[in-house]
């Protein structure tokens, strides 16, 4: 494949896949890469990774998968509940769930924060985009658990205007917490947050 129809196919890439497809080494894609960056036609997200911002396919959650690496992790918090519908407030950033470290990178595509959470939250309630490179999102019901956990812990988060539940499923946000927080004091304080959002079993 020639570096033209690479392009034309993919809006999100690596280094290392734009090498690999056009059968070049590393460093003379990296060269070239940088090259189209200089005039305009990529923006480097980070290093290795690159974006064609004016690419049909674009969007800056695509570069989610890439910027976790070996961690696990998932959109999630007020930038899934925006894509959900849940919210109409519009985030500042794409907003990640990782079981790395807490942190944030700002790039030419956008601002991307990252929010650790234990492992044990990240087994369910994440599905995958219909996105090519997919990535992988919280169901609405896991990122307003997600949202109200990171809450509990600082001032992220606690405001949460304009909420709309009517396509939340209660039962299905309280079986997610009963899964994924075994510490009794804090699932109480979150069942407690949830219920004052308006989220009970019956809903």
């Amino acid at each position: 494949m020639d570096a033209m129809a690479f392009l034309l196919r993919h809006a999100v890439f690596t280094t290392r896949s734009f090498a690999a497809m056009t059968a070049r080494g590393v460093d003379s894609a990296s060269r070239t890469l940088n090259r189209l960056a200089a005039r305009g036609q990529l923006a480097k997200v980070t290093r290795g990774v690159w974006a064609q911002t004016a690419h049909p396919a674009f969007t800056p959650f695509a570069a989610v998968g890439f910027l976790l690496g070996n961690e696990q992790g998932h959109v999630s918090f007020i930038s899934a509940l925006h894509r959900h519908g849940v919210l109409s407030q519009i985030p500042g950033a794409v907003h990640v769930a990782t079981t790395g470290h807490g942190r944030v990178v700002d790039s030419p595509i956008g601002r991307f924060e990252f929010f650790r959470l234990r492992p044990q939250m990240m087994l369910t309630g994440v599905d995958v985009s219909d996105t090519d490179p997919f990535y992988p999102l919280a169901t609405a019901e896991k990122a307003l658990l997600d949202t109200v956990y990171v809450a509990l812990w600082g001032r992220r988060f606690r405001r949460l205007p304009e909420l709309d539940l009517e396509s939340v499923d209660g039962r299905r946000v309280l079986e997610l917490l009963e899964r994924q927080v075994t510490a009794l004091p804090l699932k109480n304080a979150l069942v407690a947050r949830l219920g004052e959002l308006g989220i009970h079993a019956d809903r």
